[in-house]
């Protein structure tokens, strides 16, 4: 059996009576307290932070296969000792000229022995100040450590830690990732996707991390977003927004399918918008997939029709009868415009639908949260919601015969309006609840996610109000980001069981309400038919570990029993990951 342990970086301070041993310590490996956690084992090539793509050099011997904490490069991860034994410390060397970040003199006030096995050594990089020593304590349960730029904890035992362990498809991936010669990030990306733990790989970018080494006249697919996945007769098919980089002149419509209930995916293909950077075209966006009651695929999209940015733009569309593999020409549906719209009627509307329609307005037909933009002469930007219902997908109508319903607009639309952070609700996700009322949670400017519900299918709704975990209870705290809601047992199953993905931090008395979004827990919910807020919400628990980019504009399908969100990390990945009973216990 492997010994793990991990690995902590750490800066240090020379001093006279700093304690040095030429050999490492014997005994056992301390035991922390249990910890979600994000690891990896010291070996060439493996990368070292959860935010940056650095990787090890070939390590010391001592230290070869010990299991490391990934953290961000700034530190700050707090670990406890549950029970005593040995833990290991790796930093930069103090002595090299230029060090700023080290932790040498406090590891030294704690006891920890500088194991000159060798002295110094090149973690990674190729900066002297990323030269290293190895630091070591025996320490004892209740113990404390944080350390700040640069740490990585080491030398623990495995035991009563919330490890992640790939299962067999993600490890098939991890593996033709390892042998992949063509991918000049292969072995970094064979390690970063396992940060948010994911069941499924649908897309990993084939095109470098450094810009200065992509091919122009390949699609830029480093930014994957809006990642939409459906599910029909055992086939899975999923849609997403794709560019070299948010807004960039190469947005567009990206397609694929998994035939084998996501073990293995298609090639992308692209349905709308610009094919590369040396062939620019009008930018396409934020698609939103339909399959009528026949099998008709449907693909409708934000597509640019003049200069103004990606939101500003007219709906298009195109359908396929042979699940995906070819589509019929792309076609203008065209929308009504709104109060919030520019008043000059060649400008097109500014909106924005994040997840896919569901069939939850009357009689099963989709129906859909829209985000308006609009931005007053007075003052900044404003975002509103309204609600569009498509009427007749289910006659198989050409693209340019789709029929749209429209709700809560105009005067009517929602509104959150905070004194300091200004007025934005936008990003609704609907939920059904089994009364038969709609319940629609929504990302806001105003540190919290609001709730509206509807008696009557979506035509009109309740003047929101902040979340609570239940009526008189506490309210999340969420910053400007999105914050999607489910069904567990479906998307349109109205079960009574729901779930919710929020940061739970803000800072009022930050600058702007578009903050660090740190990690994404998961709350467990409950209807409750005698609550003004129906739904009730469990403490929250960790679900994306990820310290940083956990933008999650997410779709859920449950295929066979199993509920799966497919998610973009980081806006650069697209991975999808089971939501079990687990979280409802």
């Amino acid at each position: 059996m492997r010994r793990t342990s991990c690995l902590i970086l750490v800066a240090l301070v020379s001093r006279a009576d700093t304690l040095t041993s030429n050999d490492f310590l014997k005994g056992p490996e301390a035991t922390l307290d249990r910890m979600s956690c994000s690891v990896g084992v010291v070996e060439k090539g493996a990368p070292v932070f959860m935010d940056r793509a650095f990787t090890l050099h070939e390590p010391p011997a001592g230290l070869k296969g010990m299991t490391f904490l990934r953290s961000l490069i700034d530190g700050g991860k707090a670990v406890s000792v549950a029970k005593e034994g040995v833990l290991t410390v790796i930093t930069p060397a103090p002595d090299t000229p230029g060090v700023s970040c080290s932790n040498a003199a406090s590891l030294e006030e704690l006891g920890f022995t500088w194991i000159q096995a060798p002295s110094r050594f090149q973690l990674f990089g190729e900066s002297r100040v990323d030269q290293c020593r190895i630091y070591q304590k025996r320490v004892k349960a209740g113990e404390r450590f944080a350390f700040k730029k640069w740490a990585v904890v080491a030398g623990f035992s495995p035991e009563g830690l919330d490890l992640y362990r790939p299962n067999a498809r993600v490890a098939r991936v991890l593996e033709m990732l390892r042998q992949d010669t063509s991918r000049p990030d292969a072995q970094v990306d064979a390690q970063d996707i396992l940060v948010n733990r994911p069941d499924y790989v649908v897309f990993i970018p084939r095109q470098p991390r450094d810009k200065e080494k992509r091919d122009p006249a390949k699609p830029g697919d480093t930014y994957n977003d809006h990642f939409q996945v459906i599910e029909h007769e055992g086939t899975f098919y999923a849609f997403w927004t794709q560019a070299t980089r948010e807004a960039d002149i190469d947005q567009h419509i990206a397609f694929s399918k998994s035939t084998d209930k996501g073990d293995t995916w298609s090639d992308p293909v692209i349905l709308a918008g610009s094919p590369n950077k040396k062939n620019p075209a009008l930018l396409a966006s934020w698609q939103q997939p339909m399959i009528s009651k026949t099998g008709r695929l449907y693909c409708l999209w934000n597509q640019q029709t003049t200069s103004r940015g990606p939101h500003c733009g007219q709906m298009f569309g195109a359908f396929s009868e042979d699940k995906g593999d070819t589509w019929s020409a792309p076609k203008l549906v065209p929308m009504k415009r709104s109060a919030l719209d520019d008043p000059d009627p060649l400008v097109p509307p500014s909106w924005c639908n994040w997840q896919r329609p569901l069939r939850l307005g009357k009689d099963g037909r989709y129906l859909v949260g829209v985000s308006r933009h609009s931005k007053p002469p007075e003052g900044k930007g404003v975002c509103t919601i309204e609600f569009l219902q498509f009427d007749n997908i289910d006659d198989d109508p050409k693209v340019e015969d789709i029929r749209l319903s429209w709700f809560s607009g105009d005067d009517q639309v929602l509104r959150v309006e905070h004194p300091k952070f200004g007025s934005a609700n936008e990003e609704a996700g609907i939920v059904k609840l089994p009364d038969g009322r709609l319940f629609a949670l929504t990302r806001t400017s105003a540190g919290h996610p609001f709730w509206s519900q509807s008696r009557d299918d979506g035509v009109t709704w309740t003047q929101p109000k902040p979340l609570l975990d239940r009526d008189g209870g506490t309210p999340y705290l969420h910053p400007r980001s999105p914050c999607p809601i489910y069904d567990w047992k479906g998307c349109e199953a109205a079960s009574g069981l729901y779930f919710a993905l929020v940061h739970n931090t803000f800072d009022f008395g930050g600058e702007r309400e578009y903050q660090k979004r740190g990690p994404l827990y998961l709350i467990a919910g409950r209807f409750n038919p005698k609550a003004e807020q129906p739904i009730e919400f469990a403490p929250p628990k960790l679900f994306a570990h990820r310290e940083n980019g956990n933008s999650f504009y997410t779709s859920y399908t449950v295929a066979d029993g199993q509920g799966v969100l497919w998610f973009p990390d980081h806006k650069f990945y697209l991975l999808g990951r089971t939501v079990g009973e687990e979280w409802f216990k």
